[in-house]
């Protein structure tokens, strides 16, 4: 199942990849992506207010699990920084590698709503479980790879 280790991983290993060919992504936008790989589950902020105060807020934050809702999002936040279009363009690397990680699940409840508010279909594709744990430890052996990877190309880049 895709939890936030995987979602963090994912974005990490995409972006590192990514900058063995294009400069533009560097080790200093990392963080930016791995945090845009988070933003979708944001919603999870509904968990402690109905602990603290015993209401339910989820049916209003529900929409920041889509992909309009985390870009909204991923706007506001980006207005936060001194470069807001890479921040804005990093923050959407990590949204999409979210949703692409959550379209790829096998959900009970009917899947994700792709493209809300203009539909209330909900997607999947069914090829990983819930339940599944097998997707977060190939996620971790691909991480591995790609970091020594990186170390030896940094290593001869730097010799």
């Amino acid at each position: 199942m895709p939890d936030w280790l995987t979602h963090v991983l994912v974005a990490w290993s995409i972006r590192t990849v990514l900058g063995f060919r294009y400069k533009e992504f560097n080790s200093e936008n990392t963080v930016i992506a791995m945090l845009g790989a988070l933003l979708p589950d944001a919603v999870k902020i509904a968990i402690p207010i109905q602990f603290l105060s015993g209401h339910d807020p989820s049916t209003m934050v529900a929409t920041i699990h889509t992909p309009l809702g985390s870009l909204i999002l991923g706007a506001i936040l980006s207005l936060l920084f001194k470069d807001k279009k890479t921040v804005f363009l990093f923050l959407l690397l990590g949204i999409l590698t979210h949703f692409a990680l959550d379209l790829l699940m096998s959900y009970y409840s009917g899947g994700t709503y792709l493209l809300y508010p203009f539909s209330w279909n909900q997607w999947q594709i069914g090829l990983i479980s819930t339940v599944d744990y097998k997707i977060s430890l190939l996620t971790v052996i691909i991480s591995i790879y790609v970091y020594l990877v990186a170390r030896i190309k940094n290593s001869i880049d730097n010799s």
